[in-house]
Order: structure tokens, then C-alpha cells, then sequence
């Protein structure tokens, strides 16, 4: 282990180049945060709605199931 102190930048950094190797995260979701993230975009409103827009995404995918019945 390195004594060297990360700054809270890279300790963030860190945490999102190694969250998609978190067992049992929605890829989805993490695509979106990191995304947003990486655009410097990491906000209450963008987060809200990134993850409203996968909620319809995923409702119109089931409705379109439902509907072949």
C-alpha cells in the first residue's frame, strides 16, 4: 500500500474507472452516471433524469413485450 494521499479527485477518479467491476451494478445505470461524470455533468437534475429516461426505456421495451401477447 502506497502512503501517498489521494486527493478526493482521485479517490472519485478511482471509483469510477473500477465501478463497473462491482459485482451485481446495473451496466445501464453506470454507463450513465460515468458518462455524465466524465462530461463534468454529475449533477442531482442529470442523474434524476438519466436514470427517468433508462426507467421509460425500460417500460417501453416491456410494453412492447406486453403488446405481442
Amino acid at each position: 500500500m502506497s502512503d501517498k494521499i489521494k486527493s478526493g479527485k482521485e479517490v472519485i477518479d478511482e471509483f469510477f474507472a473500477e465501478i463497473m467491476n462491482i459485482e451485481g451494478v446495473d451496466k445501464k445505470i453506470v454507463e450513465k452516471i460515468t458518462a455524465l461524470y466524465s462530461k463534468g455533468e454529475l449533477t442531482d437534475t442529470k442523474i434524476q433524469n438519466a436514470l427517468e429516461q433508462l426507467l421509460q426505456e425500460e417500460l417501453d421495451t416491456t410494453e412492447g413485450k406486453d403488446d405481442k401477447d
